[in-house]
């Protein structure tokens, strides 16, 4: 015997496919690691302090390329996990949730950081967010990644559901 459905079933069903979907769709972008840069101000030696968040990422490297006359001076990790070559600076990060390096400034001029991720562990990488150095050295904030954006839309799906149960 066929059963037929109501209408109000299958909006019901519909909104709960679509909210599920949303949600799968959200996590691996949620999942994926991301590496977020905080650019301090300079001091009045010139110097810059770059701090690199992370987590979850067990052993992996970043690499920072660095605008035209800024220099690397050192970092919070050993000589030995940090290799420097023209304007790239590559730090290999082994149970590390933060990386601080210091940067000379020019006398004048403005710059922007761009960078890239690998997590080995979980073989995934991405790119870190630029940030522009203006002369005064004050980080430019950056743009929301899409997961921000998948996030709310699956929020915004919550309160269309529990309308469409009624």
């Amino acid at each position: 015997m066929l059963t037929v459905i109501p209408d109000r079933a299958i909006v019901r069903r519909t909104a709960l496919l679509f909210l599920c979907v949303s949600i799968i769709l959200c996590m691996p972008v949620l999942a994926a690691g991301t590496v977020v840069r905080e650019v301090g101000p300079a001091d009045a030696g010139g110097l810059i302090t770059v701090t690199l968040s992370f987590s979850g990422m067990e052993v992996g490297g970043l690499t920072e390329t660095l605008p035209e006359g800024f220099t690397y001076v050192d970092s919070s990790l050993p000589s030995s996990r940090v290799m420097v070559q023209d304007d790239q600076v590559c730090f290999c990060v082994i149970n590390e949730s933060t990386v601080t390096y210091r940067l000379r400034a020019p006398d004048q001029g403005s710059g922007e950081i761009v960078g890239t991720w690998w997590d080995f562990t979980a073989r995934t990488n991405g790119t870190i967010p630029s940030s522009a150095i203006p002369s005064g050295g004050v980080e430019t904030p950056a743009a929301p990644g899409p997961g921000v954006f998948l996030s709310l839309l699956a929020l915004l799906a919550v309160p269309a559901l529990r309308r469409w149960r009624r």
